[in-house]
């Protein structure tokens, strides 16, 4: 539809360009003329290439109707199941023509349960909220696209063909639109709450990340610490093996409580379950702190530290006495050219004195 709509308009354009073309080769001689024909011809010849690329990539009303179309059904069974489930938990179903209810007002909970139903999903929080923000993008630019269609084609004269695409986009447009206001109500909350859904994404990670530690510190045994030291050996082959888990769950400890200082809001239960995580984790940090091992890994470690230092410094030194050396070396070798030359010259100017300089005396004897 487009092509046709185009078409007329690409042919005018060409062709002022060919006829201008032509009267500038053959009027080479009239100034004022060919300069304005050639400035006329440039500037068709542009919009003629815009118009041909345009003509040429753009879809037809068909055609864009069933891209948008399948979009919508795709994002639509993607999405609708979890829309639904999170507006029957907080009620925010019943408020998308009213939404002046707060998204504070969304109990903590439902925030869980729904995390939760993520979770289920194999997926992040913050993965899931990054795909429906690009999801609901797309739809709103395609109900952008249907809007702008709609709109040409209400200015046409309504030939059958016109009159079927323009009930099949403001139907898809209904559609979109309606979804639309579930969907971006929904969005708002996600990220109205983000801090809790951060929080609740770091503590299922490390969590998971040290749940055998944790499983065998909960059970209360006498042997819990020599288990936690034996399992920890047992993962790492490595030289420090104590070292490398007291530097993994620092690294966890810090991030864990930084994600509880950015909350937004109390979210007391998730708070308090994310400061019991740290403090299992702190104990379990002590166990091996405590060992004489760890502390042998540590001065074993500083020791080599302390060797690929020197070695270090004594490559760097041994590096920089090259390059001293390759710079005497470049340095003689312009020494050794500048006196071949001056040598060249002196040779030079001692044969023009030769050859041209001296005086030549003469003797003449006469008799008498």
């Amino acid at each position: 539809m487009m092509k046709r709509r185009n078409s007329m308009m690409l042919v005018f354009l060409l062709m002022v360009s060919f006829c201008c073309s032509n009267n500038l080769q053959a009027r080479k001689n009239d100034g004022f003329i060919a300069g304005a024909c050639a400035v006329g011809a440039a500037l068709f010849g542009i919009a003629g290439a815009v118009a041909l690329a345009d003509w040429c990539y753009s879809e037809t009303d068909e055609q864009f109707i069933t891209r948008v179309k399948a979009e919508y059904s795709d994002i639509y069974s993607q999405y609708y199941d979890s829309i639904t489930y999170f507006g029957q938990l907080s009620g925010l179903n019943n408020y998308v023509s009213a939404s002046y209810k707060p998204l504070s007002s969304v109990s903590e909970s439902v925030l869980y349960e729904f995390a939760t139903y993520v979770w289920y999903k194999n997926s992040t929080q913050y993965n899931y909220r990054y795909n429906l923000v690009v999801a609901k993008n797309q739809l709103q630019s395609g109900a952008q696209g249907l809007r702008k269609r709609i709109h040409a084609l209400e200015k046409k004269h309504y030939k059958y063909e016109n009159q079927q695409y323009l009930r099949m986009m403001r139907k898809l447009l209904n559609d979109i639109e309606e979804f639309l206001s579930y969907m971006t109500l929904f969005t708002d909350c996600l990220e109205h709450h983000k801090t809790y859904f951060n929080l609740y994404d770091s503590v299922d990670t490390i969590r998971t990340r040290y749940i055998q530690e944790i499983t065998i510190f909960e059970s209360g045994r006498y042997s819990v610490p020599a288990e936690i030291k034996l399992y920890v050996i047992n993962n790492d082959s490595g030289q420090y093996a104590f070292k490398n888990f007291v530097s993994r769950i620092d690294k966890d400890i810090v991030a864990l409580r930084s994600d509880i200082r950015a909350l937004v809001y109390n979210y007391d239960a998730r708070r308090q379950y994310a400061n019991g995580l740290i403090s299992y984790l702190v104990d379990i940090k002590n166990i091996i702190v405590t060992d004489p091992r760890y502390q042998e890994e540590l001065y074993q470690w500083e020791q080599a530290r302390l060797q690929r230092m020197h070695i270090e410094a004594l490559e760097a030194q041994a590096r920089a006495e090259r390059d001293r050396i390759e710079v005497l070396h470049h340095q003689n070798m312009i020494l050794s050219e500048h006196n071949r030359i001056e040598r060249e010259k002196l040779w030079q100017d001692r044969r023009n004195n030769i050859v041209y300089s001296g005086d030549v005396e003469v003797t003449v004897n006469f008799t008498v």
